[in-house]
């Protein structure tokens, strides 16, 4: 390093040293790496207003450094607290002591009251979800999952507790598939509307296993689940020129659900395995010829 480069950047320190723009055992540390612990009389005037803005300019590139430093430990910078900052720490707060007092005291209180607690939890983040879509996404898939979930398991539990049948459970979680679907549409993400159609196709395999399972038949069996399947994946093609987004979630639900018999078939004694297995060959090759004369369309919806 010249010595001209030199006297102008311990200048320059010297600069920040007597206007705080840095700490002083900084200026001193730099001072004293620059000079090598003998530091010179500075020959370079004080670089003030458009004078500091040469010396900047001449510095290059440790000189830019050492103003990036000097922008971090200015304390203007720091962005002031908002109003907006204050009622979320506060809200965050509330919530997290609510939580550790309902986890200690939940038992105590009666089933009606345990119902409106969770009603009120799984309202508040599904708010907090539509409040924060815009501006912090993550917020959102975050309060959604927390506010789904209350409702799953805290609604199941409820039910329990009032001693509801299997019917009524059933119906609550069919409730709560079309409250995803609904979601998706809401806020744009199409892994609620996945996630809700996928729960309805379970949900209604689930209701229909006894009917299938008297006197069953493999062809009765399909019957419940291929008009479906058909139905989901023409719609899906459908809706493929105008919402291609949710176009590919039906027609991948309805091709889900197109083996809903074969997988709905391992739960009745009275299917045989072998007619299963072949069905399922046969429907893998179908589904296959499917997705190979119409690929331009799935590598669309799913972004292949």
């Amino acid at each position: 390093m010249d010595d001209q480069r030199k006297r102008t950047i311990i200048a320059e320190i010297e600069n920040w040293r007597r206007n705080n723009l840095l700490p002083e055992h900084y200026c001193i540390f730099l001072l004293n790496l620059y000079t090598e612990g003998d530091r010179p009389p500075s020959s370079a005037p004080a670089a003030t207003g458009g004078g500091r803005k040469k010396t900047d300019a001449r510095l290059g590139g440790a000189g830019n450094e050492f103003a990036a430093a000097s922008s971090t430990y200015d304390p203007s910078r720091l962005s002031p607290v908002t109003g907006k900052m204050v009622m979320a720490w506060l809200l965050g707060a509330f919530i997290i002591a609510g939580l550790i007092l309902l986890a200690f005291h939940f038992n105590r209180f009666q089933t009606p009251m345990q119902i409106t607690i969770f009603s009120c939890f799984a309202l508040v983040f599904y708010i907090l979800g539509l409040v924060f879509r815009r501006s912090a996404p993550p917020l959102t898939h975050l309060f959604l999952v927390f506010s789904f979930v209350i409702l799953l398991a805290g609604g199941v539990y409820c039910i329990q507790q009032l001693g509801g049948s299997l019917p009524f459970i059933l119906f609550y979680l069919g409730l709560i598939c079309v409250l995803l679907c609904a979601s998706a549409f809401v806020f744009g993400y199409s892994y609620l509307l996945y996630c809700g159609m996928l729960g309805l196709a379970l949900l209604y395999g689930f209701a229909t296993v006894d009917r299938v399972s008297f006197d069953y038949t493999w062809w009765k069996s399909e019957l419940y689940w291929v008009p479906l399947a058909g139905l989901l994946t023409g719609l899906g093609f459908l809706m493929s020129g105008g919402n291609p987004k949710w176009a590919g979630v039906f027609a991948f639900c309805g091709l889900a659900t197109f083996f809903g018999a074969e997988v709905q078939a391992l739960y009745i004694h009275e299917a045989k395995r072998d007619v299963i297995q072949l069905l399922l060959f046969i429907k893998v090759f179908l589904a296959s010829a499917l997705f190979f004369f119409t690929r331009r369309y799935w590598y669309a919806w799913l972004r292949l």
